[in-house]
C-alpha cells in the first residue's frame, strides 16, 4: 500500500516539476532582460535630458531677448534726449561714455545734475548708469573740462550713485561718427548679454540732438 502511494505521489509531482522548469527564466534569459531594461532606461533618460535642455535653452533665449530690449530702450532714450557726448573711451575696467543729457537751467553749460555716465565693468560684467540724484549740490562745468577724471572720481559716491542697467554683460561698445565726441551726430552701440549658455547681441544707432 505504501509503495503504491509513493509511486503515485512521485508520478503526480513529475508534471509539476516540469511545468516549474518550463516557467522559470534561465540565467541567460535574465541577463538579456536586464540588458534590455537598462537600454530602455538610458534611452528614456536621454530623451528627458534633451527635453529639459531644450526647455532651459528656450527660457534663456526668451530672457535674453527681453533684457536686450530693455537695455536698448534705455540707451536709446538716454542718448536721444541728450544734448551732447561730453567724453567717451575705454579704461582697464571697460568702455564708458559721459552724456550731457539735459540742460536744466538753460545756461548752455553742463553741470553735475545734467550729466550721465554709462559704464561697462568687464570684470563684474555689468552695465551701469551714474547720475546725480535730485537735491544734490550742483557743480557747473564747461565743455572743456576733463569729464573722464571728474566722473571717475564721483562714481559710487552719494552725489553720483550707480543704477544697474544690466547684469551678465559680455560686451558694451560705443562708436561715434566723429573723432571728437562733442561733435558727434550719431551714437552707435553694441551690447552683448548672456544667460545660461545663450548669448544675444543688440546693435543700435541713435541720432543726437546736437546734430542737424
Amino acid at each position: 500500500m505504501t509503495d503504491t502511494n509513493t509511486k503515485t505521489a512521485g508520478a503526480a509531482s513529475a508534471p509539476n516539476q516540469k511545468r516549474l522548469r518550463t516557467k522559470a527564466f534561465t540565467l541567460m534569459e535574465l541577463l538579456i532582460a536586464m540588458a534590455i531594461l537598462s537600454l530602455i532606461a538610458v534611452t528614456i533618460g536621454g530623451m528627458l535630458s534633451a527635453v529639459a535642455y531644450g526647455t532651459n535653452t528656450d527660457r534663456d533665449i526668451r530672457q535674453l531677448v527681453g533684457r536686450n530690449k530693455m537695455v536698448s530702450a534705455r540707451l536709446s532714450a538716454a542718448v536721444r534726449g541728450g544734448r551732447m557726448v561730453l567724453a567717451a573711451g575705454s579704461d582697464s575696467a571697460g568702455d564708458w561714455v559721459v552724456l550731457w543729457h539735459r540742460d536744466l537751467d538753460g545756461d548752455d553749460q553742463p553741470s553735475l545734475l545734467e550729466i550721465r555716465r554709462l559704464d561697462f565693468d568687464a570684470a563684474a560684467k555689468t552695465l551701469s548708469s551714474y547720475t546725480a540724484p535730485d537735491g544734490t549740490t550742483d557743480v557747473v562745468y564747461t565743455t572743456t573740462d576733463d569729464f573722464a577724471t571728474i566722473t571717475t572720481n564721483l562714481m559710487g559716491t552719494a552725489d553720483f550713485p550707480a543704477e544697474l542697467w544690466a547684469p551678465d554683460v559680455e560686451g558694451f561698445a560705443v562708436t561715434l561718427d566723429q573723432v571728437d565726441p562733442q561733435l558727434a551726430r550719431k551714437f552707435s552701440y553694441r551690447v552683448s548679454l548672456t544667460a545660461g549658455g545663450a548669448t544675444d547681441v543688440t546693435i543700435g544707432t541713435v541720432k543726437l540732438r546736437n546734430g542737424p
